[in-house]
Protein backbone atom coordinates (compact mmCIF):
# COMPACT_ATOMS: atom_id res chain seq x y z
CA UNK A 1 0.00 0.00 0.00
CA UNK A 2 1.72 3.67 -0.98
CA UNK A 3 1.38 6.26 1.21
CA UNK A 4 -1.91 8.26 -0.75
CA UNK A 5 -3.89 4.71 0.14
CA UNK A 6 -2.80 4.69 3.50
CA UNK A 7 -3.60 8.36 4.61
CA UNK A 8 -7.04 7.69 2.69
CA UNK A 9 -7.51 4.62 4.97
CA UNK A 10 -7.02 6.31 7.64
CA UNK A 11 -9.49 9.21 7.21
CA UNK A 12 -11.97 6.35 6.28
CA UNK A 13 -14.98 5.83 8.65
CA UNK A 14 -14.76 3.13 10.56
CA UNK A 15 -17.60 0.29 9.71
CA UNK A 16 -17.31 -1.51 13.16
CA UNK A 17 -15.93 -1.80 16.09
CA UNK A 18 -14.72 -5.20 17.66
CA UNK A 19 -14.03 -5.11 21.38
CA UNK A 20 -11.95 -7.77 23.71
CA UNK A 21 -13.78 -8.64 26.49
CA UNK A 22 -12.80 -9.76 30.36
CA UNK A 23 -14.91 -12.38 32.34
CA UNK A 24 -16.87 -9.28 33.84
CA UNK A 25 -17.96 -7.90 30.47
CA UNK A 26 -15.30 -5.24 30.41
CA UNK A 27 -13.47 -4.16 27.32
CA UNK A 28 -9.39 -4.68 27.48
CA UNK A 29 -9.16 -4.11 23.59
CA UNK A 30 -10.77 -2.30 20.92
CA UNK A 31 -10.52 -2.93 17.73
CA UNK A 32 -11.59 -0.87 14.36
CA UNK A 33 -12.90 -2.35 11.23
CA UNK A 34 -12.45 -0.37 8.06
CA UNK A 35 -13.63 -3.32 5.78
CA UNK A 36 -14.92 -6.49 5.59
CA UNK A 37 -14.30 -9.92 5.73
CA UNK A 38 -12.66 -9.49 9.12
CA UNK A 39 -9.98 -12.34 9.93
CA UNK A 40 -9.46 -13.58 13.59
CA UNK A 41 -6.81 -15.48 14.61
CA UNK A 42 -3.03 -16.60 16.13
CA UNK A 43 -1.38 -15.75 12.38
CA UNK A 44 0.21 -12.58 11.30
CA UNK A 45 -2.33 -12.79 7.91
CA UNK A 46 -5.44 -12.15 10.38
CA UNK A 47 -6.64 -8.60 10.51
CA UNK A 48 -7.25 -9.17 14.07
CA UNK A 49 -4.30 -11.07 15.98
CA UNK A 50 -4.81 -12.70 19.21
CA UNK A 51 -2.69 -14.08 21.57
CA UNK A 52 -4.97 -16.90 22.63
CA UNK A 53 -3.14 -20.33 22.46
CA UNK A 54 -6.31 -22.54 21.82
CA UNK A 55 -7.05 -20.15 18.84
CA UNK A 56 -6.18 -21.59 15.51
CA UNK A 57 -3.95 -19.31 12.81
CA UNK A 58 -6.96 -18.39 11.01
CA UNK A 59 -9.61 -18.72 12.92
CA UNK A 60 -12.77 -17.26 12.01
CA UNK A 61 -13.87 -14.70 9.76
CA UNK A 62 -16.23 -11.69 10.26
CA UNK A 63 -18.60 -10.45 7.40
CA UNK A 64 -21.29 -8.38 6.78
CA UNK A 65 -24.22 -9.74 4.44
CA UNK A 66 -27.13 -7.46 4.50
CA UNK A 67 -27.04 -5.23 7.15
CA UNK A 68 -26.09 -8.28 9.38
CA UNK A 69 -22.69 -9.41 10.66
CA UNK A 70 -22.48 -13.20 9.96
CA UNK A 71 -19.43 -15.50 11.50
CA UNK A 72 -17.78 -18.12 9.48
CA UNK A 73 -15.65 -20.63 11.62
CA UNK A 74 -12.02 -21.61 10.39
CA UNK A 75 -10.30 -24.87 9.99
CA UNK A 76 -10.33 -25.41 14.02
CA UNK A 77 -10.77 -27.79 16.28
CA UNK A 78 -12.20 -25.25 19.26
CA UNK A 79 -14.94 -23.94 16.97
CA UNK A 80 -17.12 -20.66 18.28
CA UNK A 81 -19.51 -20.18 20.40
CA UNK A 82 -22.46 -17.95 19.79
CA UNK A 83 -24.80 -17.74 22.58
CA UNK A 84 -25.72 -21.21 23.62
CA UNK A 85 -24.75 -22.49 19.87
CA UNK A 86 -21.36 -24.38 19.36
CA UNK A 87 -20.45 -23.70 15.64
CA UNK A 88 -17.70 -26.19 14.30
CA UNK A 89 -14.98 -25.70 11.49
CA UNK A 90 -16.32 -24.34 8.38
CA UNK A 91 -20.15 -23.20 9.92
CA UNK A 92 -21.39 -19.92 9.99
CA UNK A 93 -24.08 -18.12 11.50
CA UNK A 94 -25.25 -14.55 11.82
CA UNK A 95 -24.83 -13.11 15.27
CA UNK A 96 -28.11 -11.13 15.92
CA UNK A 97 -28.53 -8.21 18.09
CA UNK A 98 -26.17 -9.32 20.62
CA UNK A 99 -23.74 -9.79 18.24
CA UNK A 100 -21.51 -11.60 21.12
CA UNK A 101 -19.33 -14.91 20.23
CA UNK A 102 -16.53 -16.61 22.23
CA UNK A 103 -13.29 -18.06 19.93
CA UNK A 104 -11.30 -20.64 22.06
CA UNK A 105 -11.20 -18.78 25.89
CA UNK A 106 -11.44 -14.86 24.22
CA UNK A 107 -14.85 -13.37 24.56
CA UNK A 108 -15.70 -10.63 21.66
CA UNK A 109 -18.25 -8.24 20.89
CA UNK A 110 -19.42 -6.47 17.09
CA UNK A 111 -20.28 -2.99 17.70
CA UNK A 112 -21.63 -1.38 13.83
CA UNK A 113 -21.17 2.24 13.47
CA UNK A 114 -24.69 2.37 11.96
CA UNK A 115 -26.35 1.40 15.11
CA UNK A 116 -27.36 3.80 18.03
CA UNK A 117 -25.22 4.38 20.89
CA UNK A 118 -25.99 3.01 24.39
CA UNK A 119 -27.09 5.59 26.72
CA UNK A 120 -24.53 6.81 29.17
CA UNK A 121 -24.80 4.95 32.64
CA UNK A 122 -24.75 7.13 35.61
CA UNK A 123 -21.75 6.66 37.83
CA UNK A 124 -22.71 5.40 42.09
CA UNK A 125 -23.27 8.39 44.33
CA UNK A 126 -21.07 6.62 46.79
CA UNK A 127 -18.42 6.47 44.43
CA UNK A 128 -18.78 10.18 43.42
CA UNK A 129 -18.79 11.60 47.06
CA UNK A 130 -15.88 9.45 47.62
CA UNK A 131 -13.84 10.90 44.63
CA UNK A 132 -15.05 14.38 45.25
CA UNK A 133 -13.17 14.73 48.73
CA UNK A 134 -9.44 15.84 48.46
CA UNK A 135 -6.86 13.75 48.97
CA UNK A 136 -6.23 13.75 52.94
CA UNK A 137 -9.56 15.36 54.14
CA UNK A 138 -11.61 12.33 52.50
CA UNK A 139 -11.48 10.82 55.81
CA UNK A 140 -13.01 13.77 57.88
CA UNK A 141 -15.40 15.08 55.14
CA UNK A 142 -16.77 11.42 54.04
CA UNK A 143 -16.43 8.83 56.85
CA UNK A 144 -15.75 11.01 60.52
CA UNK A 145 -19.27 12.30 60.22
CA UNK A 146 -21.20 9.45 59.20
CA UNK A 147 -19.63 7.25 61.54
CA UNK A 148 -19.74 10.28 64.99
CA UNK A 149 -23.44 9.86 63.87
CA UNK A 150 -23.49 6.18 64.09
CA UNK A 151 -22.18 5.83 67.10
CA UNK A 152 -24.20 8.07 69.28
CA UNK A 153 -27.38 6.46 67.26
CA UNK A 154 -26.05 3.04 68.53
CA UNK A 155 -25.55 4.68 71.95
CA UNK A 156 -28.67 6.14 72.10
CA UNK A 157 -30.57 2.57 71.45
CA UNK A 158 -27.73 1.16 73.75
CA UNK A 159 -29.17 3.19 76.30
CA UNK A 160 -33.11 2.64 75.81
CA UNK A 161 -32.29 -1.34 75.63
CA UNK A 162 -30.06 -0.94 79.08
CA UNK A 163 -31.14 -0.64 82.33
CA UNK A 164 -30.72 2.96 84.65
CA UNK A 165 -27.42 3.17 86.02
CA UNK A 166 -25.70 1.02 83.69
CA UNK A 167 -21.98 1.45 83.90
CA UNK A 168 -20.37 3.44 80.93
CA UNK A 169 -17.98 0.61 80.43
CA UNK A 170 -21.06 -1.14 78.95
CA UNK A 171 -21.43 1.86 76.03
CA UNK A 172 -17.74 1.68 75.46
CA UNK A 173 -17.28 -1.65 74.65
CA UNK A 174 -20.45 -1.67 72.63
CA UNK A 175 -18.86 1.28 70.74
CA UNK A 176 -15.42 -0.49 70.21
CA UNK A 177 -17.36 -3.55 68.94
CA UNK A 178 -19.48 -1.61 66.47
CA UNK A 179 -16.23 0.16 65.20
CA UNK A 180 -14.24 -2.86 64.70
CA UNK A 181 -17.11 -4.84 63.10
CA UNK A 182 -17.91 -1.57 61.00
CA UNK A 183 -14.37 -1.30 59.47
CA UNK A 184 -14.26 -4.89 59.01
CA UNK A 185 -17.50 -5.13 56.92
CA UNK A 186 -16.63 -2.33 54.74
CA UNK A 187 -12.90 -4.00 54.17
CA UNK A 188 -14.34 -7.27 53.47
CA UNK A 189 -16.31 -5.62 50.70
CA UNK A 190 -14.04 -3.42 49.31
CA UNK A 191 -11.44 -6.39 48.92
CA UNK A 192 -14.03 -7.55 46.42
CA UNK A 193 -13.94 -4.42 44.51
CA UNK A 194 -10.52 -4.88 44.27
CA UNK A 195 -10.95 -8.50 42.87
CA UNK A 196 -12.97 -8.02 40.10
CA UNK A 197 -12.56 -3.99 39.36
CA UNK A 198 -9.11 -4.04 39.89
CA UNK A 199 -9.46 -0.61 42.63
CA UNK A 200 -9.76 -0.64 46.65
CA UNK A 201 -12.93 1.78 46.90
CA UNK A 202 -12.70 1.47 50.77
CA UNK A 203 -14.16 4.87 51.25
CA UNK A 204 -17.14 4.13 49.57
CA UNK A 205 -18.03 0.66 50.79
CA UNK A 206 -17.42 2.23 54.21
CA UNK A 207 -19.50 5.25 53.42
CA UNK A 208 -22.10 2.81 52.42
CA UNK A 209 -21.51 0.67 55.62
CA UNK A 210 -22.31 3.93 57.54
CA UNK A 211 -25.07 5.26 56.19
CA UNK A 212 -27.21 1.73 56.31
CA UNK A 213 -26.02 0.85 59.25
CA UNK A 214 -27.55 4.52 60.57
CA UNK A 215 -30.49 3.53 59.24
CA UNK A 216 -30.79 0.24 60.81
CA UNK A 217 -30.06 1.65 64.28
CA UNK A 218 -32.81 4.60 63.64
CA UNK A 219 -35.34 2.35 62.42
CA UNK A 220 -34.70 -0.14 65.22
CA UNK A 221 -34.71 2.86 68.12
CA UNK A 222 -37.74 4.21 66.74
CA UNK A 223 -40.26 1.29 65.57
CA UNK A 224 -40.50 0.17 69.07
CA UNK A 225 -41.10 3.80 69.80
CA UNK A 226 -43.94 4.36 67.76
CA UNK A 227 -45.92 1.01 68.92
CA UNK A 228 -45.17 1.94 72.45
CA UNK A 229 -46.59 6.16 71.47
CA UNK A 230 -49.47 5.05 68.98
CA UNK A 231 -50.15 1.65 70.71
CA UNK A 232 -50.02 0.08 67.18
CA UNK A 233 -48.00 -3.17 67.91
CA UNK A 234 -47.18 -4.46 65.29
CA UNK A 235 -44.39 -1.70 64.09
CA UNK A 236 -42.44 -3.35 66.94
CA UNK A 237 -43.02 -6.96 66.07
CA UNK A 238 -41.81 -6.35 62.15
CA UNK A 239 -38.77 -4.20 63.54
CA UNK A 240 -36.90 -7.31 63.30
CA UNK A 241 -38.12 -7.89 59.42
CA UNK A 242 -37.74 -4.49 58.16
CA UNK A 243 -33.81 -4.59 59.67
CA UNK A 244 -33.64 -7.94 57.48
CA UNK A 245 -34.26 -5.80 54.93
CA UNK A 246 -31.92 -2.79 55.32
CA UNK A 247 -28.85 -5.76 55.64
CA UNK A 248 -30.18 -7.31 52.45
CA UNK A 249 -30.33 -3.45 50.65
CA UNK A 250 -26.67 -2.48 51.98
CA UNK A 251 -25.52 -6.21 50.55
CA UNK A 252 -27.54 -5.09 47.09
CA UNK A 253 -25.81 -1.86 47.40
CA UNK A 254 -22.15 -3.40 48.00
CA UNK A 255 -22.39 -5.73 45.27
CA UNK A 256 -23.44 -3.16 42.80
CA UNK A 257 -20.40 -1.16 43.54
CA UNK A 258 -18.35 -4.06 42.65
CA UNK A 259 -20.55 -5.14 39.54
CA UNK A 260 -22.28 -2.51 38.21
CA UNK A 261 -23.33 -3.73 35.03
CA UNK A 262 -25.32 -6.36 36.82
CA UNK A 263 -27.50 -4.39 38.72
CA UNK A 264 -30.65 -6.18 37.69
CA UNK A 265 -29.52 -9.39 38.15
CA UNK A 266 -28.62 -8.46 41.46
CA UNK A 267 -31.84 -6.68 42.66
CA UNK A 268 -33.83 -10.16 41.50
CA UNK A 269 -31.61 -12.26 43.36
CA UNK A 270 -31.13 -10.08 46.62
CA UNK A 271 -35.20 -9.54 46.59
CA UNK A 272 -35.53 -13.60 46.16
CA UNK A 273 -33.20 -14.31 48.58
CA UNK A 274 -35.21 -11.72 51.23
CA UNK A 275 -38.66 -12.83 50.53
CA UNK A 276 -37.50 -16.41 50.68
CA UNK A 277 -36.32 -15.63 53.78
CA UNK A 278 -39.33 -13.62 54.89
CA UNK A 279 -41.26 -16.82 53.87
CA UNK A 280 -39.28 -19.25 55.89
CA UNK A 281 -39.08 -17.36 58.67
CA UNK A 282 -43.01 -16.59 59.17
CA UNK A 283 -43.90 -20.57 58.31
CA UNK A 284 -41.09 -21.49 61.28
CA UNK A 285 -42.60 -18.96 63.83
CA UNK A 286 -46.09 -20.33 63.09
CA UNK A 287 -45.03 -23.78 63.23
CA UNK A 288 -43.13 -22.98 66.57
CA UNK A 289 -45.31 -20.71 68.20
CA UNK A 290 -48.38 -20.25 66.12
CA UNK A 291 -47.46 -16.67 65.06
CA UNK A 292 -45.99 -14.90 62.50
CA UNK A 293 -43.33 -12.82 64.42
CA UNK A 294 -41.07 -13.72 67.53
CA UNK A 295 -42.05 -10.63 69.72
CA UNK A 296 -45.57 -11.65 71.25
CA UNK A 297 -45.90 -8.12 72.86
CA UNK A 298 -44.17 -4.23 72.63
CA UNK A 299 -41.32 -4.88 74.85
CA UNK A 300 -39.74 -1.37 74.72
CA UNK A 301 -41.13 0.77 77.96
CA UNK A 302 -40.40 4.22 77.49
CA UNK A 303 -41.16 7.08 79.87
CA UNK A 304 -44.88 7.42 79.91
CA UNK A 305 -44.63 10.91 78.86
CA UNK A 306 -43.77 9.53 75.34
CA UNK A 307 -47.08 7.81 74.86
CA UNK A 308 -49.83 9.33 72.32
CA UNK A 309 -52.44 6.86 72.61
CA UNK A 310 -55.16 7.75 75.01
CA UNK A 311 -55.15 5.42 78.08
CA UNK A 312 -57.45 2.51 78.62
CA UNK A 313 -59.46 1.27 81.43
CA UNK A 314 -58.25 -1.85 83.39
CA UNK A 315 -61.16 -3.49 82.23
CA UNK A 316 -60.47 -3.43 78.68
CA UNK A 317 -57.01 -5.45 79.77
CA UNK A 318 -58.99 -8.20 82.01
CA UNK A 319 -61.17 -8.46 78.59
CA UNK A 320 -58.57 -9.34 76.58
CA UNK A 321 -56.92 -11.67 78.98
CA UNK A 322 -60.30 -13.41 78.89
CA UNK A 323 -59.95 -13.73 75.25
CA UNK A 324 -56.15 -15.06 75.37
CA UNK A 325 -57.45 -17.77 77.94
CA UNK A 326 -59.15 -20.53 75.24
CA UNK A 327 -55.88 -19.50 73.21
CA UNK A 328 -53.60 -20.63 76.05
CA UNK A 329 -55.48 -23.04 77.19
CA UNK A 330 -55.24 -25.36 73.90
CA UNK A 331 -51.33 -24.31 74.17
CA UNK A 332 -51.19 -25.70 77.43
CA UNK A 333 -52.91 -28.64 76.33
CA UNK A 334 -50.60 -29.45 73.10
CA UNK A 335 -47.56 -29.02 75.24
CA UNK A 336 -48.69 -31.93 77.47
CA UNK A 337 -48.93 -34.32 75.03
CA UNK A 338 -45.93 -33.07 73.48
CA UNK A 339 -44.50 -33.75 77.32
CA UNK A 340 -46.43 -36.87 77.40
CA UNK A 341 -45.09 -38.15 73.94
CA UNK A 342 -41.30 -37.59 74.86
CA UNK A 343 -41.92 -39.33 78.17
CA UNK A 344 -43.14 -42.40 76.36
CA UNK A 345 -40.70 -42.56 73.87
CA UNK A 346 -37.85 -42.19 76.24
CA UNK A 347 -39.33 -45.42 78.16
Amino acid sequence: MDSHEEGRSRIEAPLALIERLDRDGHVLQSTLVYRWPMKIGRSFEADLVLDDPHLAPLHAELDEVNGEVQLRVGETINGAVVGATHLKAGEAMALGVARALRLGNTRLRVRLASEPMAPERPLDRHLVQAALAPAGTSLWRVVLPLLLISLLAMLFDEWLDNDPGTPLNNYLSSGLILLSVTLGWALFWSLGSKLFQGKLDYLAHLRLTLIYGLVWTVLDAVLPLLAFATDWSFLSHVSGVVGAGVLCALVWAHLGLILPGHRAGLTVGVATMYLVGLGLHIWLNEQRIGQAFTERYVTALPPPAWRLAPAQPTSVLIQDARGLKAKLDRQAKEDQADDATDVGGDD
